[in-house]
């Protein structure tokens, strides 16, 4: 009798100690390879900075993250459904349809434009644009000046569409290259033509069209986010904390960003 009791206060530990790992909500985000500011999970030791960040802050109690790989067009289509819980996306009023942003930016971008290290063109203004065959990055959101151009430009076959970053590089460095110029973030790349050991086939104007805060949202849809406001306000209040206490400039500098506009409450 005795030991069967010893047993059961065992087991009760146990389970007491376990209990917040198994009962956890299993938060799934979009798993996309976005250097680097996200890399995916199969092919880096990084996580990238909105995965360190969000890693950093999650309530652990309660969530885990899990990931799923996914066009970026896709993501757009699960955060709707509420088949991914939350994503890392920058304003568009739109989205306040099936999305609930939070209030404090995980991560600013820079966005500006690449091509080749020998193309003649020179870039002040959107407007130099005109001429250009542009490389778009499908689901990849602009300005509206610039998205305006994009669309005026795919009406008349001035615009080449790819899936992915090391597609559009490939496309752009071939002996026949499919496009001129292809906007993204800044870093983006800096950090993927350095890997890809391209840095010196490409350049990046100085000209910026935008710099762009992203925000951790949760989708109106999600089963596993039943307090999205508690959920929102303890993530901004941990992203303001790591901001103040120093450990946010230390993922900036983990990544090369110290130099970029840092987020800041809105």
């Amino acid at each position: 009798m005795k030991k069967n009791y010893s047993l059961n206060i065992l087991l009760f530990l146990i389970l007491w100690v376990l209990a917040p790992l198994v009962y956890a909500n299993k938060l799934v985000l979009n798993d996309i390879d976005w250097p680097p500011y996200l890399f995916s999970e199969s092919k880096h030791n990084l996580s990238g900075l909105g995965k360190d960040v969000l890693n950093e802050c999650l309530p652990k109690k309660n969530f885990t993250l899990t990931y799923s790989k996914l066009p970026i067009k896709r993501t757009h289509l699960y955060m709707q459904s509420g088949e991914l819980d939350i994503s890392l996306y920058s304003y568009k009023k739109e989205r306040e349809a099936f999305v609930v942003y939070g209030k404090v930016p995980i991560f600013t971008t820079e966005y500006g434009f690449a091509m080749r290290a020998d193309s003649k063109v020179d870039i002040h203004k959107i407007e130099d644009l005109h001429p250009l065959i542009i490389g778009h990055l499908a689901g990849l959101t602009y300005t509206p000046e610039l998205l305006a151009l994009i669309d005026k430009k795919r009406l008349v076959g001035e615009i080449s569409e790819g899936h992915s970053i090391d597609a559009m590089f490939a496309q752009l460095l071939s002996s026949n290259p499919r496009f001129d110029i292809m906007p993204n973030s800044k870093q983006t790349f800096y950090w993927r033509a350095k890997t890809l050991g391209v840095a010196d086939k490409i350049k990046v104007p100085k000209f910026t069209v935008s710099f762009r805060d992203y925000f951790v949202t949760v989708s109106k849809n999600s089963k596993n986010i039943t307090d999205t406001t508690g959920f929102l306000t303890s993530l901004d209040s941990c992203i303001t904390q790591m901001h103040n206490d120093g450990r946010y400039l230390a993922l900036l500098k983990k990544y090369g960003l110290e130099n970029l506009a840092q987020p800041k409450s809105h």
